[in-house]
């Protein structure tokens, strides 16, 4: 390996040290053998002290296609690394980075994260989606928590622990498409990217997974794939229409007239206010929904069941009980009955077009 940089002293000296680069390399390319990559990136710290040798030469003797010191030896690096391992240089998606660093002569490795796409399904009330850590204790565990350092289980958990687990991560992250509030299961099968922080080991069994975390019965994942960073956004920023199923209770015995008023509901816009019970952490604004469809699955008394299929974003629990006259047109305003949700459940959404981009 040759340079054709700067030729002051502490630059023959020290950075043209190249049995000590080429000994970095090899430790590099093993590294990479026994973690099982299939790409890699690349960082150099290269010594301050090249760097200024470099600038005082450069207008004296260097000519437009000479190269700096520091895009030689990572030219040189990349080469031996591909050319020994036959693995793919991919500064943004690969499966870790090393980290070359030629002042203390030392090399270290970075572990890239992993993206996972799946649709989990909630299969019990009394689950939150996110990690919910109690805010007195700080998961530590008090009175307010009894002692168990967070409010809920969580999908987050129920999913994450076993892949971390099975990864060597160090850390995981949901990202999902929307959620539904802690008492309402999931049937539908929700969209998510699980991230893994720093995992070691990459080429996980993802069926193998599916199975493991199933085991509990609590929550269900299924349609598993390996997806690149970007997938997050695209999961995360798209809204779909969601189809579910409530339960109503009224105060008064409902009629096939009442019934088929709420259904009419179905082609409006409605308009919603912030919701009272959710006041606190969002801001207060008014939202336009479009209620797509109602049909009543079945009425008897004071209770009927209904299908909505409603626009993403839409309160259905305010939908039904009006939320004080924060929801204009509900099934309470629309019946002239107080109304409230019983039981709901989340039995289909539209995501259809992620399987179409990643297909």
């Amino acid at each position: 390996m040759r340079f054709r940089q700067s030729r002051t002293r502490t630059y023959k000296s020290d950075l043209m040290d190249e049995k000590l680069l080429d000994s970095l390399v090899d430790e590099a390319i093993e590294k990479m053998t026994y973690w099982k990559w299939s790409s890699f990136c690349i960082s150099t710290n290269i010594p301050k002290e090249w760097m200024s040798g470099e600038e005082e030469e450069w207008d004296k003797k260097f000519d437009d296609s000479s190269q700096s010191v520091k895009n030689q030896v990572n030219s040189f690096i990349i080469k031996k690394i591909c050319s020994a391992t036959k693995k793919k240089y991919d500064p943004l998606n690969a499966d870790g980075k090393l980290v070359f660093d030629l002042q203390s002569k030392k090399l270290s490795v970075e572990f890239e994260p992993v993206f996972i796409f799946g649709r989990y399904h909630k299969l019990e009330p009394g689950l939150s989606q996110s990690r919910w850590v109690c805010g007195k204790c700080e998961g530590d565990g008090c009175f307010k928590c009894d002692w168990k350092g967070k409010y809920y289980v969580s999908v987050e958990e129920l999913m994450g622990e076993p892949i971390k687990e099975v990864a060597q991560a160090s850390n995981y992250f949901l990202h999902a498409s929307g959620r539904e509030d802690v008492d309402v299961v999931n049937l539908a099968g929700r969209p998510f990217v699980l991230e893994l922080e720093k995992p070691k080991i990459r080429n996980i069994n993802l069926k193998d997974i599916e199975n493991q975390v199933n085991l509990g019965k609590k929550i269900l994942i299924q349609d598993l794939k390996f997806v690149s960073r970007g997938f997050v956004e695209a999961v995360t920023e798209s809204h779909f229409e969601k189809e579910p199923e409530a339960e109503v209770e009224f105060s008064e015995d409902v009629n096939k007239k009442i019934v088929n008023a709420i259904c009419d509901i179905a082609g409006r816009d409605i308009v919603q206010r912030t919701p009272k019970r959710v006041a606190h952490r969002r801001a207060d604004l008014k939202r336009e929904r479009e209620i797509l469809f109602i049909s009543c699955v079945k009425f008897e008394g004071n209770t009927a069941t209904f299908r909505i299929l409603a626009e993403a974003g839409t309160y259905i629990k305010e939908l039904i009980n009006g939320d004080g006259g924060r929801t204009e047109t509900s099934f309470a305003g629309v019946s002239g009955f107080q109304a409230k949700c019983v039981n709901l459940k989340l039995i289909k959404i539209h995501d259809d077009f992620l399987d179409f981009i990643l297909s």
